[in-house]
């Protein structure tokens, strides 16, 4: 990320470099709150916001959402890869942690998709708001928002898949361990 920043600043792109500059902090809030509060957030989920974030930001300074047929499609599937991931561990950590959720998880499995989907019609907003008032041209037509909208659909349906088969497997426990402490501690401390 610091490469890419720099590489920002020798173009002149000065808000890549404000934006790199937000992304590389953003990278380590997952290590900061592990710091905090003992491994609460899953390392997959680390990964994710960092290659995510490396992919966007690594796409505008190189230039390879124009260069690189594809790229886009690369960055929804990943980024909606992290939201789902993130929807998941959350929603599987409230129903296994905390008595206020109660969810099956096919249910579960749903929400994952319908929230992959929802973030995706947001940030198609933001694409045709930047699109709007800046001049950008993060849309390419009608073909391209309908196809982010499939590839953040099915980043949405391969990570509920992951979820339910880690969940059966029993290993969503073991990476949701942190985080449940964390909710039984929260929890228990508003008992008292």
């Amino acid at each position: 990320m610091v490469l890419l920043i720099l590489m920002a600043v020798v173009r002149g792109m000065g808000s890549w470099v404000f934006g790199g500059i937000i992304a590389l902090f953003l990278c380590m809030i997952p290590t900061i709150i592990n710091w905090k509060w003992k491994d609460s957030v899953p390392v997959v989920i680390d990964i994710l916001v960092t290659l995510a974030l490396l992919i966007h930001i690594g796409g505008e300074v190189t230039a390879a959402y124009f260069i690189l047929p594809h790229y886009d499609t690369v960055a929804h599937f990943t980024s909606s890869l992290l939201i789902a991931c993130i929807a998941f561990v959350a929603i599987y950590s409230l129903d296994r942690y905390w008595g206020g959720l109660s969810m099956d998880i096919y249910v579960m499995a749903f929400f994952v998709v319908i929230m992959a989907m929802a973030i995706g019609v947001i940030w198609e907003f933001m694409e045709w708001g930047s699109d709007l008032y800046t001049g950008s041209w993060a849309q390419r037509g009608n073909q391209d928002t309908m196809g982010d909208q499939l590839i953040d659909t099915l980043g949405g349906i391969v990570m509920a898949i992951i979820g339910v088969v880690l969940v059966k497997r029993g290993e969503m426990d073991k990476a949701t361990e942190g985080i449940g402490k964390l909710i039984e501690s929260t929890a228990q401390k508003k008992k008292e």
